[in-house]
Protein backbone atom coordinates (compact mmCIF):
# COMPACT_ATOMS: atom_id res chain seq x y z
CA UNK A 1 0.00 0.00 0.00
CA UNK A 2 2.77 2.54 0.53
CA UNK A 3 4.59 1.49 -2.17
CA UNK A 4 2.02 2.62 -4.49
CA UNK A 5 2.02 6.34 -3.07
CA UNK A 6 5.52 7.31 -5.30
CA UNK A 7 4.08 5.45 -8.27
CA UNK A 8 0.81 7.44 -7.97
CA UNK A 9 2.15 10.80 -6.46
CA UNK A 10 4.82 10.66 -9.76
CA UNK A 11 1.89 10.22 -12.03
CA UNK A 12 0.03 13.28 -10.22
CA UNK A 13 2.89 15.19 -10.63
CA UNK A 14 2.88 14.19 -14.58
CA UNK A 15 -0.48 14.66 -15.38
CA UNK A 16 -0.11 18.10 -13.82
CA UNK A 17 2.53 19.37 -15.63
CA UNK A 18 0.57 17.94 -18.96
CA UNK A 19 -2.05 20.31 -17.95
CA UNK A 20 0.06 23.60 -17.33
CA UNK A 21 1.65 23.26 -20.69
CA UNK A 22 0.24 20.89 -23.15
CA UNK A 23 1.97 22.33 -25.53
CA UNK A 24 5.89 21.70 -24.29
CA UNK A 25 4.14 18.04 -23.68
CA UNK A 26 3.79 17.38 -27.32
CA UNK A 27 6.97 19.21 -28.62
CA UNK A 28 9.07 16.90 -26.99
CA UNK A 29 7.30 14.12 -27.22
CA UNK A 30 7.17 14.65 -30.97
CA UNK A 31 10.95 15.81 -31.16
CA UNK A 32 12.24 13.19 -29.12
CA UNK A 33 10.24 10.35 -31.58
CA UNK A 34 11.23 12.38 -34.75
CA UNK A 35 14.87 12.13 -33.16
CA UNK A 36 14.39 8.31 -32.60
CA UNK A 37 13.75 7.49 -36.03
CA UNK A 38 17.02 9.68 -37.22
CA UNK A 39 19.20 7.70 -34.85
CA UNK A 40 17.09 4.21 -35.59
CA UNK A 41 17.54 4.73 -39.78
CA UNK A 42 20.72 6.70 -39.66
CA UNK A 43 22.86 3.88 -38.43
CA UNK A 44 22.38 2.23 -41.78
CA UNK A 45 23.79 4.68 -43.58
CA UNK A 46 26.96 3.07 -43.98
CA UNK A 47 25.58 -0.21 -45.87
CA UNK A 48 23.80 2.17 -48.44
CA UNK A 49 24.80 3.04 -51.98
CA UNK A 50 22.76 6.14 -51.70
CA UNK A 51 21.87 9.41 -49.06
CA UNK A 52 18.45 8.15 -47.25
CA UNK A 53 17.85 5.44 -49.07
CA UNK A 54 17.65 3.77 -46.12
CA UNK A 55 15.02 6.12 -44.68
CA UNK A 56 13.01 5.50 -47.98
CA UNK A 57 13.23 1.69 -48.81
CA UNK A 58 11.41 0.41 -45.69
CA UNK A 59 8.00 0.88 -43.93
CA UNK A 60 7.20 1.71 -40.75
CA UNK A 61 5.44 -0.01 -38.78
CA UNK A 62 5.57 -3.55 -40.57
CA UNK A 63 2.78 -3.84 -43.56
CA UNK A 64 2.35 -7.44 -42.75
CA UNK A 65 1.25 -6.16 -38.97
CA UNK A 66 -0.81 -3.43 -39.89
CA UNK A 67 -1.48 -3.02 -43.56
CA UNK A 68 -3.70 0.12 -43.86
CA UNK A 69 -1.21 2.07 -41.34
CA UNK A 70 2.45 2.56 -42.47
CA UNK A 71 4.39 4.81 -44.09
CA UNK A 72 8.63 5.52 -44.52
CA UNK A 73 10.48 6.58 -41.82
CA UNK A 74 11.21 10.14 -43.46
CA UNK A 75 7.63 10.71 -43.76
CA UNK A 76 7.32 9.91 -40.37
CA UNK A 77 10.13 12.06 -39.28
CA UNK A 78 8.81 14.92 -41.13
CA UNK A 79 5.23 14.80 -39.46
CA UNK A 80 6.71 14.44 -36.22
CA UNK A 81 9.42 17.27 -36.94
CA UNK A 82 6.18 19.46 -38.12
CA UNK A 83 4.61 18.68 -35.06
CA UNK A 84 7.79 19.19 -32.66
CA UNK A 85 8.39 23.04 -34.07
CA UNK A 86 4.59 23.83 -33.98
CA UNK A 87 4.11 22.58 -30.89
CA UNK A 88 7.80 24.45 -29.55
CA UNK A 89 6.29 28.02 -30.90
CA UNK A 90 3.20 27.83 -29.29
CA UNK A 91 4.48 26.48 -25.94
CA UNK A 92 6.85 29.97 -26.45
CA UNK A 93 4.39 32.80 -27.42
CA UNK A 94 4.83 34.04 -24.63
CA UNK A 95 8.22 34.61 -25.00
CA UNK A 96 7.76 35.91 -28.28
CA UNK A 97 5.72 38.62 -27.39
CA UNK A 98 7.79 40.26 -25.39
CA UNK A 99 11.00 40.62 -28.19
CA UNK A 100 11.40 43.93 -29.80
CA UNK A 101 9.50 44.41 -33.01
CA UNK A 102 13.35 44.95 -34.22
CA UNK A 103 14.31 41.31 -33.43
CA UNK A 104 10.88 40.00 -34.53
CA UNK A 105 11.53 41.29 -38.24
CA UNK A 106 14.61 39.93 -38.51
CA UNK A 107 13.16 36.75 -37.33
CA UNK A 108 10.53 36.90 -39.77
CA UNK A 109 12.97 37.94 -42.70
CA UNK A 110 15.35 35.20 -42.03
CA UNK A 111 12.02 32.45 -42.05
CA UNK A 112 11.13 34.28 -45.60
CA UNK A 113 14.37 33.69 -46.95
CA UNK A 114 14.50 29.80 -45.57
CA UNK A 115 11.05 29.54 -47.04
CA UNK A 116 11.67 30.93 -50.50
CA UNK A 117 15.06 28.77 -50.58
CA UNK A 118 13.47 25.40 -49.70
CA UNK A 119 10.40 26.34 -52.21
CA UNK A 120 12.72 26.80 -55.13
CA UNK A 121 14.23 23.13 -53.43
CA UNK A 122 10.93 21.43 -54.02
CA UNK A 123 10.36 22.84 -57.91
CA UNK A 124 14.24 21.60 -58.57
CA UNK A 125 14.03 18.21 -56.40
CA UNK A 126 11.25 17.65 -58.50
CA UNK A 127 12.67 18.34 -62.37
CA UNK A 128 15.29 16.60 -61.76
CA UNK A 129 13.71 14.10 -60.71
CA UNK A 130 11.14 13.68 -63.49
CA UNK A 131 13.77 13.92 -65.96
CA UNK A 132 16.03 10.80 -64.54
CA UNK A 133 12.74 8.96 -65.11
CA UNK A 134 12.26 9.50 -68.31
CA UNK A 135 16.23 9.32 -69.34
CA UNK A 136 17.09 5.95 -66.81
CA UNK A 137 16.42 2.64 -68.70
CA UNK A 138 18.83 0.57 -67.51
CA UNK A 139 16.82 -0.17 -64.57
CA UNK A 140 15.75 -3.43 -63.46
CA UNK A 141 12.37 -3.80 -63.45
CA UNK A 142 11.71 -1.81 -65.97
CA UNK A 143 10.00 1.19 -65.29
CA UNK A 144 12.17 2.49 -62.45
CA UNK A 145 10.97 2.67 -58.84
CA UNK A 146 10.55 6.21 -58.20
CA UNK A 147 11.80 5.24 -54.39
CA UNK A 148 15.38 4.58 -55.78
CA UNK A 149 15.85 6.97 -57.98
CA UNK A 150 19.17 9.58 -57.12
CA UNK A 151 20.37 12.76 -58.19
CA UNK A 152 24.69 12.13 -59.07
CA UNK A 153 25.00 15.85 -60.36
CA UNK A 154 27.37 17.89 -58.67
CA UNK A 155 27.78 14.93 -55.60
CA UNK A 156 30.49 12.74 -54.10
CA UNK A 157 27.70 9.87 -53.80
CA UNK A 158 23.88 9.69 -54.73
CA UNK A 159 21.32 11.05 -52.96
CA UNK A 160 18.15 10.02 -53.18
CA UNK A 161 15.15 12.42 -54.34
CA UNK A 162 12.65 10.95 -51.81
CA UNK A 163 14.57 11.28 -48.70
CA UNK A 164 15.76 15.22 -50.52
CA UNK A 165 12.54 15.93 -51.30
CA UNK A 166 10.38 15.05 -48.23
CA UNK A 167 13.44 17.09 -46.11
CA UNK A 168 12.88 20.35 -48.47
CA UNK A 169 9.62 19.96 -47.79
CA UNK A 170 9.73 20.09 -44.23
CA UNK A 171 12.11 22.61 -44.40
CA UNK A 172 9.40 24.58 -45.86
CA UNK A 173 6.39 23.79 -43.97
CA UNK A 174 8.19 24.84 -40.99
CA UNK A 175 8.99 27.77 -42.68
CA UNK A 176 5.56 29.04 -43.87
CA UNK A 177 4.22 27.84 -40.32
CA UNK A 178 6.58 30.09 -38.45
CA UNK A 179 6.00 32.76 -40.62
CA UNK A 180 1.94 32.85 -40.09
CA UNK A 181 2.91 32.19 -36.31
CA UNK A 182 5.10 35.74 -36.21
CA UNK A 183 2.42 37.13 -38.01
CA UNK A 184 -0.06 36.09 -35.13
CA UNK A 185 2.14 37.55 -32.26
CA UNK A 186 2.47 41.00 -34.29
CA UNK A 187 -1.53 40.82 -34.34
CA UNK A 188 -1.86 40.36 -30.58
CA UNK A 189 0.83 42.47 -30.04
CA UNK A 190 -0.58 45.53 -31.76
CA UNK A 191 -4.53 44.27 -29.51
CA UNK A 192 -2.48 44.77 -26.32
CA UNK A 193 -1.24 47.88 -27.38
CA UNK A 194 -4.71 49.36 -28.12
CA UNK A 195 -6.14 47.50 -24.77
CA UNK A 196 -3.47 49.61 -23.10
CA UNK A 197 -3.91 52.76 -24.42
CA UNK A 198 -7.94 52.56 -24.27
CA UNK A 199 -7.56 51.57 -20.37
CA UNK A 200 -5.09 54.91 -20.02
CA UNK A 201 -8.18 57.06 -21.63
CA UNK A 202 -10.94 55.12 -19.64
CA UNK A 203 -8.55 56.87 -16.14
CA UNK A 204 -8.30 60.34 -17.67
CA UNK A 205 -12.05 60.28 -18.63
CA UNK A 206 -13.84 60.94 -15.39
CA UNK A 207 -11.56 63.33 -14.57
CA UNK A 208 -12.97 65.14 -17.43
CA UNK A 209 -16.21 64.92 -16.83
CA UNK A 210 -16.25 66.22 -13.59
CA UNK A 211 -14.53 69.43 -14.69
CA UNK A 212 -17.04 69.72 -17.48
CA UNK A 213 -20.34 69.36 -14.47
CA UNK A 214 -18.75 71.84 -12.48
CA UNK A 215 -18.06 74.52 -15.25
CA UNK A 216 -22.39 73.58 -15.59
CA UNK A 217 -22.58 73.72 -11.69
CA UNK A 218 -21.47 77.50 -11.80
CA UNK A 219 -23.30 78.32 -15.21
CA UNK A 220 -26.68 77.54 -13.86
CA UNK A 221 -26.27 79.54 -10.63
CA UNK A 222 -25.14 82.79 -11.98
CA UNK A 223 -28.49 81.98 -14.32
CA UNK A 224 -30.53 82.24 -11.33
CA UNK A 225 -28.97 85.50 -9.83
CA UNK A 226 -31.57 88.04 -9.78
CA UNK A 227 -31.35 90.95 -12.89
CA UNK A 228 -30.81 94.13 -11.54
CA UNK A 229 -33.57 96.40 -13.05
CA UNK A 230 -31.38 99.77 -13.74
CA UNK A 231 -29.28 97.72 -15.77
CA UNK A 232 -30.21 98.37 -19.52
CA UNK A 233 -30.49 95.21 -21.29
CA UNK A 234 -29.09 96.50 -24.38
Amino acid sequence: MTEGKPGRKRWSEIRSFIDRRPWSFLSWSSGLTALAFIVFYGLQATTNPQVGIQFVQSEWPDPSIFPYFYAKPITWFAYFSFVYWATGLESNKEHFLQLSPRVRNMLFLGTALVAFASFYEIFYNFMVWLALEVLTTNCLPFPCNPDKVASIFDLKSPLNLVFATKIVTTAFGLSMYSLWFLHRVDVETERRNRTTTTVDSGVKAPVTIQSGKHIEIEAGLAAQQPIDPTIDKA
